[in-house]
């Protein structure tokens, strides 16, 4: 099941609690009114954050409504977000739903590229959860095959990580999105889901072991509690080449 980030020409679908953006069926977020579980990729997306970030600058590049937010948030994790998308149709929902205790939250609309090219301080953490329209649902756009691979690297403190929710991508396999989207981190990791159709890449000059990073996400997830904790998958990929620092 894809989950993208684009809310233009979104469908809002509320239920108890929250709300969707939902293009042609795939689910683009998932707001909660309430910090706390999703108990999606969302969840995962934001324990790795939680788990693995040495500080506690992130930068989150896709943001449509903000779902990553609840789950964020309902770790425990009270510092500012700087985030930016090129469609910003969806924040108005955020702030709706999220804006009485969602934090320190800055929305920029911009390329993703250009954005990131311009921070002139470093990230302890950058989730990468850009999308764009395919032809079976939410894909990745381009850039995060190249261009993004190359500068995200550099624009972490040493130590750093950065999150990538990775789609299906028309004529590529797994495995060509994962050495193209993880081409320039020396250390790699990769979450696998149970009931999600996604891949989550794990990236930085040094992670810890998977059997450690399993563990210190799925304490976070469980602390949460998120049924996500026992739907995951972490595993150690071959090192990629390092990455030259601007």
């Amino acid at each position: 099941m894809a989950r993208g980030r684009r809310g233009g020409g979104a469908r809002v679908e509320r239920f108890p609690g929250g709300a969707r953006l939902v293009e042609a069926d795939v689910v683009l977020s998932e707001v909660r009114s309430a910090p706390g579980p999703t108990h999606d990729l969302f969840d995962l997306l934001a324990a790795a954050v939680v788990a693995l970030s040495p500080g506690p600058r992130l930068a989150l590049l896709g943001f449509a409504a903000g779902g990553v937010l609840a789950p964020l948030r309902g770790m425990g994790w009270e510092h500012p977000v700087e985030a930016v998308d090129l469609d910003l149709s969806g924040v108005a929902l955020f702030r709706e739903l999220c804006g009485d205790w969602a934090g320190e939250v800055r929305v920029d609309r911009e390329d993703a590229l250009a954005w990131l090219a311009r921070r002139r301080r470093r990230f302890d953490a950058i989730l990468e959860d850009l999308s764009v329209p395919g032809i079976d649902g939410g894909t990745k756009p381009p850039v995060s095959l190249d261009g993004l691979p190359e500068l995200i690297p550099r624009r972490l403190v040493p130590g750093g990580v950065a999150v990538v929710n990775l789609l299906p991508v028309t004529g590529m396999g797994w495995g060509e999105i994962v050495a193209a989207a993880g081409s320039c981190y020396p250390a790699r990791l990769l979450v696998e889901f149970e009931l999600w159709e996604n891949r989550v890449l794990l990236g930085g000059d040094a992670l810890p072991p998977a059997r450690e990073a399993g563990r210190r996400i799925r304490e976070r997830l469980r602390a949460l509690g998120s049924r996500e904790a026992d739907r995951i998958r972490v595993r150690t990929l071959p090192p990629g080449p390092a990455a030259p620092r601007a």
